[in-house]
């Protein structure tokens, strides 16, 4: 009769969770000694923390074309250095601009297909750490390459995300404690000492980003919403199992 019983009550735990021996749990935070011996319940919890970014990374291109490639070449070479020197100027350091991609290719054209031009692009990728600035650094930016400006791409991030990354820690504990607390109560049981407690590799759900394709004729002031940044934590948890 009492083997029966406690089939029964592992049965019912199954559904809401997983039963395990904590003698076997691979958690960060682990008191296996005094769990394995006891039935125990293992809980999954999630939680999430929002935040506003404070980092803007844009990617930047300078892109010409000319009948020869030394042309195109020389003329992409004196627009990207007056876009430089104008990062430089608005207090990028060199350190955040980075030559991301650069290419030189031939244009096809005519009735039989025959190369007619040369293309240049030059893509620099720019972390700006005052993210308040960002409009106008990307209207100067376009002001010092003038028609050859190519703006492909802008994302907001949170520079230090540790924080947010503890927030939403402590609402998955919580979270699956209280699915514990809800399975053991179900079971006919209390909710006992905490066994251990494992965090999963954290990771980012949201990052805002907005894509920007364009030659000419962008505005003097350049409207940039950074949004808000979301993270999320996941975490397991096993508990003794009480009468």
């Amino acid at each position: 009769m009492i083997r029966r019983h406690a089939r029964i009550i592992m049965m019912s735990l199954a559904v809401g969770g997983t039963l395990a021996g904590c003698g076997n749990s691979t958690a960060a935070v682990s008191t296996s000694s005094t769990c394995s011996s006891i039935p125990t319940v293992t809980s999954h919890g999630q939680g999430s923390a929002s935040g506003t970014p404070d980092m803007a990374t844009v990617d930047l291109a300078v892109q010409t074309q000319d009948s020869t490639a030394a042309a195109a070449l020389d003329q992409n070479s004196a627009d990207t250095n007056s876009l430089l020197k104008t990062l430089f100027a608005n207090g990028i350091s060199k350190s955040d601009v980075q030559t991301s991609g650069l290419s030189l290719h031939g244009i096809y054209g005519g009735p039989t297909p025959a190369i007619t031009g040369y293309q240049v692009a030059n893509t620099v990728t720019v972390q700006i750490h005052s993210v308040s600035s960002t409009g106008t650094i990307i209207d100067s930016a376009a002001k010092a390459a003038g028609n050859s400006i190519r703006i492909n791409q802008i994302a907001f991030s949170v520079q230090n995300p540790s924080a947010l990354f503890d927030q939403a820690r402590a609402a998955a504990v919580s979270q699956a404690a209280t699915g514990a607390s809800a399975m053991a109560k179900a079971a006919g049981k209390h909710l006992g000492a905490l066994c251990s407690l494992n965090d999963s590799a954290p990771s980012s759900v949201s990052l805002n980003t907005s894509n920007y394709s364009t030659a000419a004729g962008i505005p003097s002031s350049v409207p940039v919403q950074v949004g808000s940044q979301k993270v999320k934590a996941t975490v397991t948890a096993v508990y003794q199992l009480q009468p």
